[in-house]
């Protein structure tokens, strides 16, 4: 199946809404009709809750920062939201490839990408890089820079 799991929760790119089984499609789209033409790219699915997150644009970042995000429960039909874009240390996104159906042309790079980036450690206590700011001071630790969705030394 597609998407990435978290400690419970289904993660999946609007583009890989497609390969879902049907009843994660049914959610998805109901919660999608709550929560009223808010901009999201990446879904989390949970039983009977649904996060809507606005991430930074996949093609150009790297590791994407979360901009946005709306949680839908389907139960009540409560909707919440909430906006990242001023925070100077947001979430970002690692493993973006999973996120996608496989057969995605550009999983082939990004999957690169994150293998070039556990070969050389930087993946080590990922419970920890889970921000832009560790993120960041992780990979000068490593002597990296990420240009495109490429892996540099410094």
């Amino acid at each position: 199946m597609v998407g990435k799991r978290v400690r419970g929760a289904l993660y999946v790119h609007r583009e890989a809404i497609g390969c879902l089984p049907e009843s994660l499609a049914a959610c998805l789209t109901d919660a999608v009709a709550l929560a009223a033409g808010d901009a999201w790219n990446v879904a989390r699915l949970e039983p009977d809750v649904i996060g809507l997150m606005h991430y930074e644009d996949f093609d150009v970042s790297a590791f994407p920062a979360l901009l946005e995000a709306t949680r839908v429960n389907l139960k009540t039909g409560m909707v919440s939201r909430t906006s990242y874009r001023s925070s100077v240390n947001p979430l970002i996104l690692h493993r973006k490839e999973l996120l996608l159906d496989p057969a995605d042309a550009r999983v082939k790079g990004w999957t690169a990408t994150t293998l070039s980036l556990v070969e050389r450690g930087a993946f080590r206590e990922n419970h920890r890089i889970g921000r832009a700011m560790e993120w960041s001071k992780r990979l000068a630790e490593f002597g990296l820079a990420i240009v495109g969705d490429e892996v540099r030394p410094i």
